[in-house]
């Protein structure tokens, strides 16, 4: 997980939720873990990603209309953007899935990954 944080130039206070971002519902199944899965952080971090981004596109484009804020917005946060950051960091390695999700490619799976 230090490696992971090195490479996002960022220090978990709670290591535990780190932990509990990158562990996917097939391994809390399988494992039975204590903190659950990444599910309610995700819903969580996918309002706060949508709400910096909003903010950012709001101060830096002042002249532009609504419609093209709300565009913009989400070619940022799509699955496709988001997989695409995941991919560059490496996340995939430091994801904890079941081992069917292993062998089925969960740790290049653009779902999974975003």
């Amino acid at each position: 997980m230090k490696e992971l944080e090195e490479k996002l130039h960022y220090h978990f206070k709670n290591p535990e939720l780190l932990k509990t971002a990158l562990t996917h519902s097939s391994y809390a199944n399988e494992r039975h873990t204590p903190n659950g899965s990444n599910e309610r952080l995700e819903f969580l971090g996918d309002a706060v990603l949508g709400a910096v981004v909003a903010d950012y596109l709001f101060r830096h484009f002042p002249d532009l209309p609504e419609g093209d804020l709300t565009k913009k917005r989400a070619a940022l946060v799509c699955e496709k953007a988001c997989c695409g950051f995941s991919q560059q960091m490496d996340v995939g390695r430091y994801l904890l899935l079941s081992h069917g999700e292993q062998n089925s490619g969960g740790r290049t799976r653009p779902s999974i990954l975003a």
